[in-house]
């Protein structure tokens, strides 16, 4: 994919957008152009677990190929002697390829500021609008991973798809109470549920949100997961859910690496080999609200869907252009102009690699 790089984004000359003796030094991209990325990236924690890929120039969108179930020992059929002379081996069909397709959508932002604006006031105001910029780029594109996800459809009866817990004894949003939090424990089903080649299912798993509501009715045959160190269970939390888990004592004792591992944004530790990390790009609901299970109905408690899955495997983000910013000297409106420019997508490619955990906040 053609794209300006940070050191062609800093040709930029002084003279070109010189103005008055502050404006030029206030615009020299030279400072902080290099930085762009690597700030985005600190506003980046669904994205580091999700199958990375980009666009070429040219490209509109992308086929990502997957097996929508292995076939394993049941699926591949294999015979126990010798056969007769022009008897062939019995084939197998090899019918469990899909692709899911993801179609890129352009994102762009533009700060003004005035030059008079640049000349009177004590603040860096260009730097400001750039830092405002890359921060929101970031938490933009993670938290369109997390909807994503999030709406990944639940299991039914004959396809496999997220599972969904509940804190406490709930059966769904509406009926989480104050108590319903996130445990240890839950966070040790999730692990099983994506370890599982069984995965549950709920009485009902249609609505416009993802997951499902109601009793557990039975089991799916779906994908059975592991944990492994190139592509990790990860669980995502919020901060409410933190707090629960800093009180507990088995996850403290446990979140001690004692290695030097990669620390990933937000991770606070690690529990039964799963990657624990907090972000407010979860989605958390207030009380009054609709809930984000496959029900209509409101929540009576401020509450937080977390989410664990299995890295790499479960959603899939393509860049089709990577962020870059652009300054240049708006001489008719006497201003200093600031654009953000990309463009991405993201989508589920496994629904039966993400959990949902749905606990009450307090």
């Amino acid at each position: 994919m053609e794209m300006q790089t940070i050191k062609e984004l800093a040709r930029t000359q002084a003279s070109d957008v010189q103005g008055s003796s502050f404006t030029a030094q206030a615009l020299e991209p030279a400072i902080w152009l290099q930085n762009i990325l690597d700030a985005a990236k600190q506003r980046f924690f669904f994205l580091n677990f999700c199958y990375l890929t980009e666009l070429q120039k040219g490209q509109k969108e992308v086929v990502i190929p997957y097996r929508k179930q292995y076939l394993g020992s049941a699926g591949v059929t294999y015979v126990t002697t010798t056969p007769n002379d022009g008897t062939a081996v019995t084939s197998t069909t090899l019918n469990n390829l899909e692709g899911v397709t993801i179609t890129p959508a352009m994102q762009a932002s533009r700060v003004s500021i005035s030059n008079y604006a640049i000349q009177v006031n004590a603040v860096d105001l260009i730097r400001a609008a750039q830092e405002e910029l890359v921060y929101s780029i970031g938490d933009k594109v993670d938290q369109s991973i997390a909807v994503a996800v999030g709406n990944a459809l639940g299991s039914s009866s004959t396809v496999p798809g997220a599972t969904t817990l509940f804190g406490g004894n709930a059966t769904s949003d509406a009926l989480l109470t104050t108590g319903d939090i996130m445990t240890t424990d839950l966070a040790v089903e999730a692990r099983k549920a994506l370890m599982s080649k069984y995965k549950e299912y709920r009485a009902s798993n249609t609505g416009a949100a993802g997951g499902a509501t109601g009793a557990v009715s039975g089991t799916v045959l779906g994908n059975p997961w592991t944990n492994s160190p190139d592509a990790p269970f990860v669980m995502f939390v919020g901060p409410a859910q933190e707090l629960a888990f800093l009180k507990d004592s088995q996850f403290m004792n446990a979140a001690e690496y004692g290695s030097n591992k990669v620390i990933m944004n937000g991770e606070i530790g690690e529990y039964a080999g799963i990657k624990i990390i907090v972000t407010n790009n979860v989605e958390q609901i207030a009380s009054g609200s609709e809930g984000p299970d496959a029900a209509t109905a409101n929540v009576t408690v401020n509450m937080t869907r977390c989410i664990m899955m299995k890295s790499q495997k479960a959603v899939a983000f393509c860049w089709g252009k990577q962020p870059s910013l652009k300054f240049w000297d708006n001489v008719p409106q006497v201003s200093q102009d600031i654009v953000l420019e990309t463009a991405y997508a993201a989508s589920v490619v496994y629904p039966d690699a993400i959990v949902f955990i749905d606990v009450a906040d307090a």
